[in-house]
């Protein structure tokens, strides 16, 4: 009877932990569950498909930077580069658009191959410096910031390129950003959901994102293992800075602008937020895809919900530095109760 009895007083231990644990692991899709709740109540047009479509379409260059960002936080690092990378990206294509696709369309590929090994290149850079040399990242990232915006301007002279129609290549490329489908799911959203799935993939079934997290949770034990770790380093800045790049080139495209100031853009600021309350570990060795992409829509519905209450751009930036701060401390706490 005492033992019936104590194995009773276990089991609901057990529940009730398991109910907590619940919780602390899912906190993001629950808080994206409330917001869709708060937005449909604050305005009937919130759960409209325009509206939601609209609101994915201008998420693409946030998912694609994030996924990057995802990568070098998940190795205990950080790329606070992002943005500069993206405004490199955006300006190196609309000048190649200017100078090779005046009448031929296909240029476009040469011209957005070249901006996103632009991409790839500054973020060998930050891998190098990171893995090899083995420096601060955020240290690095920071100085690479500074460097990419310098460049981006010094690229345009500080001007604006405008992407006219009478383009060919950047017609096309406007085309593919701004095209939607039949039913109006953006063309951009599908290649944002195979880019996605892609990286799900990789991180859930592949030797090399079990080594990512590795790194990020043991890198000593996984350099006495004789796996090379600068590799995995080197690689995941090169990966961000693509992403980055990739993510400038569809601005380009739907802006039709090659625009220096991109590259001072707040970027770096939500997608690491959106990592960080998608539940990755700024110490690194946790994370998922999944969840990434989770924060990036609860900060994009936050974003949506106060423009639909006419929340002056100012007071939004403060909000969004709050929601930042408290989902830190979220992730803090959920550490400790995992602990």
């Amino acid at each position: 009877m005492e033992t019936t009895v104590k194995e009773k007083t276990i089991s609901k231990k057990k529940r009730a932990l398991s109910v907590k644990d619940i919780l602390i692991k899912y906190n993001a899709l629950l808080i994206l569950v409330a917001l869709i709740v708060i937005a449909s109540l604050i305005s009937s047009h919130f759960l409209t498909w325009r509206n939601i479509f609209n609101v994915l379409m201008q998420q693409v260059p946030y998912f694609l930077i994030s996924l990057g960002v995802m990568l070098t936080i998940m190795t205990a690092g950080i790329d606070l580069s992002v943005a500069a990378i993206a405004g490199c990206g955006n300006v190196l294509c609309a000048i190649l658009i200017q100078a090779w696709g005046q009448t031929n369309a296909a240029m476009l590929i040469p011209a957005i191959i070249l901006s996103v090994a632009l991409g790839c290149a500054i973020g060998a850079v930050n891998g190098l410096l990171i893995g090899k040399l083995r420096m601060a990242p955020f240290i690095i990232t920071l100085a690479m910031m500074s460097a990419g915006q310098g460049l981006a301007y010094m690229l345009t002279g500080g001007a604006q390129i405008q992407l006219k129609p009478e383009i060919a290549a950047a017609n096309a490329l406007s085309w593919f950003a701004n095209a939607r489908d039949p039913i109006g799911v953006p063309l951009p959203v599908y290649f944002t959901l195979l880019v996605i799935v892609i990286f799900w993939f990789i991180m859930r079934f592949t030797p090399f994102g079990r080594l990512i997290l590795a790194v990020g949770s043991n890198e000593s034990a996984v350099r006495l293992a004789g796996i090379n770790v600068t590799k995995y380093k080197f690689l995941v800045y090169i990966i961000s800075g693509g992403l980055s790049a990739l993510a400038g080139v569809f601005n380009a495209g739907r802006m039709s602008l090659g625009n220096p100031a991109l590259s001072t853009s707040d970027y770096a600021l939500t997608t690491v937020a959106a990592c960080v309350i998608g539940g990755v570990a700024l110490e690194g060795g946790k994370g998922t895809v999944v969840f990434t992409i989770v924060g990036v829509l609860i900060l994009a519905l936050i974003t949506n919900i106060m423009n639909l209450l006419s929340v002056a751009s100012y007071p939004q930036l403060v909000i969004k530095g709050a929601i930042i701060v408290l989902a830190i401390f979220l992730s803090k706490l959920g550490q400790k109760n995992n602990a």
